[in-house]
């Protein structure tokens, strides 16, 4: 549910949602683009972005700090301002010193659970493609992706990050746009990170406005009697 006109989003993770890329020194997070994109999807509303990225965290815990992260960011943000939505991208760091597959998992599930039993949407992203050939992220990051893709759960969405930005099977002009390095995107690639995760919520926000129109037509009726007598 919308929170009075407004749209605020989490985007939780780690280098990746705080936009680092190797040899530049300042970040460009993808939470630029998917504010942007959203005001121009939903533009009566009220929307902000709150991005908690941090280079190097893990989501397994001990020694990441994913979880005490997200527990703080719920215990001093969210009551004052809620959230419609996270986004939480983790795993990669976890993968690059091979932590257990199942272990990882089970760390993400304990930080998807945070906001989602705080009345949070969660988009989950999977882990993107890594461009070193014998880098664990290489070798195990599609079986965390599917048991992160397979996980169910109420107002529990996903977004195939691994897919839809692909290191791999793409001309070298269009690579060097959208990467930095091979782990990390270019701001380009970040931009376009944020634009396709604006469009992904769009689409969730607005099959839930029509799910809810179809099952109270005369709550909108009723409210949209009240928007045209003010005017």
């Amino acid at each position: 549910m919308l929170f009075a006109n407004s749209l605020h989003v989490l985007c939780f993770g780690d280098s990746l949602t705080e936009g680092m890329s190797m040899g530049r020194p300042h970040p460009h997070p993808y939470s630029i683009a998917l504010k942007s994109s959203l005001e121009k999807a939903f533009p009566s509303f009220n929307i902000t972005t709150d991005n908690q990225g941090v280079s190097g965290d893990q989501a397994t815990s001990p020694p990441g700090k994913f979880l005490p992260r997200m527990e703080k960011v719920y215990e001093e943000v969210h009551p004052n301002n809620p959230y419609n939505w996270a986004i939480v991208l983790g795993g990669t760091n976890d993968l690059s010193v091979e932590y257990e597959i199942d272990n990882i998992y089970e760390a993400l599930h304990k930080v998807w659970a945070i906001p989602l039993s705080h009345g949070t949407k969660v988009l989950a992203l999977t882990v993107p493609e890594c461009g070193i050939d014998d880098n664990p992220i290489t070798a195990h990051g599609d079986e965390l992706n599917k048991l992160i893709m397979e996980h169910e759960a109420e107002n529990y969405y996903t977004f195939d990050l691994h897919n839809a930005i692909p290191f791999r099977g793409i001309p070298d002009k269009k690579r060097s746009e959208l990467w930095g390095d091979p782990v990390h995107f270019s701001p380009k690639g970040y931009d376009l990170l944020g634009k396709l995760l604006a469009e992904r919520l769009t689409e969730l926000i607005q099959a839930q406005s029509t799910d809810e129109e179809a099952e109270n037509p005369e709550g909108r009726t009723e409210l949209k009697k009240r928007e045209i007598a003010a005017g």
